[in-house]
């Protein structure tokens, strides 16, 4: 999990509501609380409530999706709703993108992808920007989903301007992904290894 910087600034008004996706998706690792990858946190009640709150771990109160920042972006793409987190990242991404924010683009449901124009038209809008863009698929517990680098694989795609293709090429990603080794976690003496 990591932190949104200082420089962010949220949207006014825009809260969280009943997303808990982050609870669930992200690897947690500080001081009281330790969760694995896709695994729900165990502090979450059944009504999706944190038990923590508002004692959270300061982590988890200065994590923020880019859903939260971006205004440009309606309701329909809280990450519950669009099954895709949406988060800033300065992965070590391949030059000439090294250095840079990018994003990074979870799929929570693959079936949803194929038909997902707003993720098409967002991807090919970053791209065309020079954005540095990944994706990343793998839901099983304790494992760490498997990623791919969008700004080379979907170059053609973008360039045609055709949300359908697009749409078409962001699935093969995920495809890739899904077909990848996953890296598996265990937690020991309180702390997330990779075995």
């Amino acid at each position: 999990m990591s932190t949104a910087e200082n420089t962010i600034q949220l949207v006014p008004k825009r809260k969280c509501g009943g997303c808990n996706v982050c609870c669930h998706s992200l690897q947690i690792e500080t001081t009281g609380l330790v969760k694995r990858p896709n695994e729900r946190c165990h502090n979450l009640s059944k009504g999706g409530k944190c038990g923590l709150y508002p004692d959270w771990p300061s982590l988890c109160q200065e994590y923020f999706c880019a859903w939260r920042a971006l205004p440009d972006l309606s309701d329909e793409w809280r990450p519950d709703k669009m099954n895709v987190l949406l988060e800033f990242s300065q992965e070590n991404f391949p030059p000439p993108f090294s250095g840079r924010t990018g994003f990074r683009i979870t799929i929570l449901d693959k079936s949803r992808v194929r038909s997902n124009y707003k993720l098409a038209t967002f991807v090919a809008s970053q791209i065309k920007n020079g954005v540095p863009c990944i994706l990343s698929y793998g839901n099983n517990h304790g494992e760490n989903p498997a990623t791919v680098f969008l700004n080379v694989a979907l170059q053609r795609a973008v360039m045609s301007g055709q949300n359908k293709a697009i749409s078409q090429e962001i699935l093969k990603a995920v495809n890739v992904c899904e077909k990848m080794p996953k890296q598996k976690t265990i937690i020991e003496d309180g702390k997330i290894i990779d075995v």
